[in-house]
């Protein structure tokens, strides 16, 4: 089976820009880097980023479950990997310390569990606590916090690795509510007689924040491994490389009368004789529907709009101003041409959302080609899976 793009429509991933981006990180932080590569590597792909970020430098990497976990292991990556939610089902908690999954504990039950399955296995498991300090999600409630750690610290066969919380408003100029929470799980950890060895508190937004934090010796990267910002103002604290591009090509020019109405419900009615263009991108491909409203795509240097709703496998243009136009051309919706850029902010502002959902929604049966110094280095297709080149 070839391991070829076998569709026009692909998301391009340079792995320099993610190599570069652990490395501002570390730099900005001080501190050691989890990169966060949950919910496919932020869309670009947990396979590529993970072992791109290992080689940068970073100490382990982070997914929500423990599939996601399980499916980095099936593709050889073999350095430590974090499971934010722990064990959600008891099932999950063998496989997870068979295949040496580090899972996030808050509970004395949930913690047994895993000590019992690595009493059985005849391992050690790995563990980080996490502390609940005001984002109100996960993690032990502040009062009960360090009764809780002592207790999972007592239970054979298991080794806390790590303690952690998550700031809830770091994205926020105001850094009030943020330096409460701080307050609150240095109180924890002022009560412990010995604390483990990574402590985090920060990701993306508090690293662009806050920087260095005292006490901290470990961060916890999403959106910033990426090139991305979780607020506009953290662009003049730290620099970033975006590192995905999206593109597609026209599949189809037609002349089109006047009056002539363009995809489902004829939203669209061709305002003078004219072109549409046709092209393979849809909401099946993580496009929002909501998109064709006010997006625009690039397409020979000129930002163009969506001619009516935007299907699930396709979209048309009005490209009548578009001189030269033709099938092949290339179509960006996230990336640069011929002088003029569209990201992913941009994507999304038009979308009524946040960035994080754009890239995230960028569906797997996309192609994902790697590039390392300007070379194809390994790609991701639906049917080849993830492969060198």
């Amino acid at each position: 089976m070839t391991t070829d793009a076998v569709r026009s429509t692909v998301a391009d991933v340079d792995l320099d820009a993610i190599a570069d981006n652990v490395a501002a990180i570390r730099a900005r932080a001080g501190a050691d880097v989890i990169a966060v590569v949950k919910a496919d590597a932020y869309g670009h792909g947990a396979e590529a980023v993970a072992e791109t970020s290992f080689e940068a430098g970073a100490v382990m990497v982070a997914v929500a479950t423990v599939e996601e976990g399980q499916v980095l292991r099936e593709a050889g990556v073999s350095g430590p990997v974090l499971v934010f939610y722990g064990a959600t089902d008891s099932s999950e908690v063998a496989h997870a310390v068979a295949q040496d999954l580090i899972l996030v504990v808050w509970d004395v039950d949930r913690a047994r569990a895993i000590s019992e399955a690595a009493t059985a296995l005849r391992r050690t498991a790995r563990v980080h606590f996490k502390v609940d300090t005001g984002l109100t999600r996960l993690g032990a409630p502040l009062g009960e916090a360090a009764a809780r750690y002592r207790a999972i610290r007592a239970l054979a066969h298991l080794e806390i690795d790590g303690i952690f919380t998550h700031f809830a408003t770091a994205d926020d100029p105001d850094p009030t509510i943020a330096n409460d929470q701080l307050a609150r799980f240095r109180e924890v950890l002022g009560t412990l007689d010995e604390r483990p060895r990574l402590v985090h508190a920060s990701a993306s937004a508090g690293i662009a924040a806050f920087g260095r934090v005292d006490g901290m010796n470990a961060v916890r990267p999403g959106l910033a491994i990426y090139g991305l910002y979780a607020a506009e103002s953290h662009a003049a604290s730290i620099r970033l490389r975006p590192a995905l591009a999206w593109r597609s090509r026209i599949h189809r020019l037609a002349n089109v009368a006047k009056g002539t109405g363009v995809s489902y419900g004829h939203e669209y009615h061709m305002p003078r004789d004219g072109r549409i263009a046709t092209v393979p991108v849809g909401y099946g491909d993580g496009l929002p529907r909501v998109a064709g409203k006010n997006a625009t795509v690039l397409l020979r240097g000129h930002r163009v709009r969506f001619a009516g709703r935007i299907c699930m496998d396709l979209v048309m243009l009005d490209v009548t101003e578009i001189d030269g136009a033709r099938e092949g051309d290339e179509i960006v919706l996230i990336g640069s041409q011929a002088g003029l850029a569209q990201s992913a902010e941009d994507l999304a502002a038009a979308c009524g959302t946040i960035n994080y959902e754009i890239v995230t929604g960028i569906r797997r049966r996309v192609p994902r080609r790697y590039f390392r110094g300007g070379k194809l280095s390994s790609i991701r297709t639906l049917a080849g899976g993830y492969r060198a080149r």
